[in-house]
């Protein structure tokens, strides 16, 4: 396992979908199957960045932190989320529907947790909010799997709580989570 950023450096396994999602996360954190939007960023199982629909699909689990961010005004939110599909049509299009936006721009592939992933940088501000996130999709074993790293700040909101980390190190821990992730049968 990988050591974490926080000052909790326990960690935990997560398994979901069956079996098909593995991971690890620090104890101090728990996922949440709540894949609500916010405002600039899209709710359900997966990251849309043109319009089009999330389409059917499963959120697993999502994981996030309230933290203080680099320039000290209002808050930030870093997040971690995977979801998955079996639908015939959304794993046809997996690695480019809704992964591209007006800012947005294709990284190289990425292997993670033995898979290759479509790898896509998308981002919005507007009315002191903004989003920044790194969405990651592979096809394996026939499904559709959708991984979304978020940076989601609120210059405008309340403070967070005196004991909240910095966001470097609630950076880290979603960082951490992203790294530890695999996803089809265990082999």
């Amino acid at each position: 396992m990988l050591p974490f950023a926080s000052v909790d450096a326990a960690t935990k396994s997560f398994v979901g979908a069956g079996g098909r999602v593995r991971l690890s996360h620090p104890a101090n954190l728990n996922p949440t199957r709540t894949f609500s939007g916010r405002a600039l960023m899209t709710g359900g199982w997966r990251l849309m960045w043109d319009g089009t629909p999330v389409g059917r699909g499963v959120g697993v689990a999502r994981f996030w932190q309230v933290a203080k961010p680099r320039d000290g005004a209002g808050q930030v939110i870093e997040m971690v989320q995977i979801g998955f599909s079996r639908d015939a049509a959304v794993v046809a299009r997996c690695g480019t529907d809704g992964a591209k936006g007006g800012s947005g721009r294709r990284l190289p592939d990425r292997m993670l947790g033995g898979h290759r992933w479509t790898v896509y940088v998308n981002g919005d501000a507007g009315m002191s909010q903004s989003v920044a996130a790194t969405d990651l999709r592979t096809v394996v074993e026939g499904t559709c799997y959708a991984v979304d790293r978020v940076t989601y700040a609120v210059k405008a909101g309340s403070a967070p709580s005196r004991t909240a980390p910095t966001q470097a190190v609630a950076a880290a821990n979603m960082d951490a989570i992203l790294a530890t992730i695999h996803v089809g049968r265990r082999r």
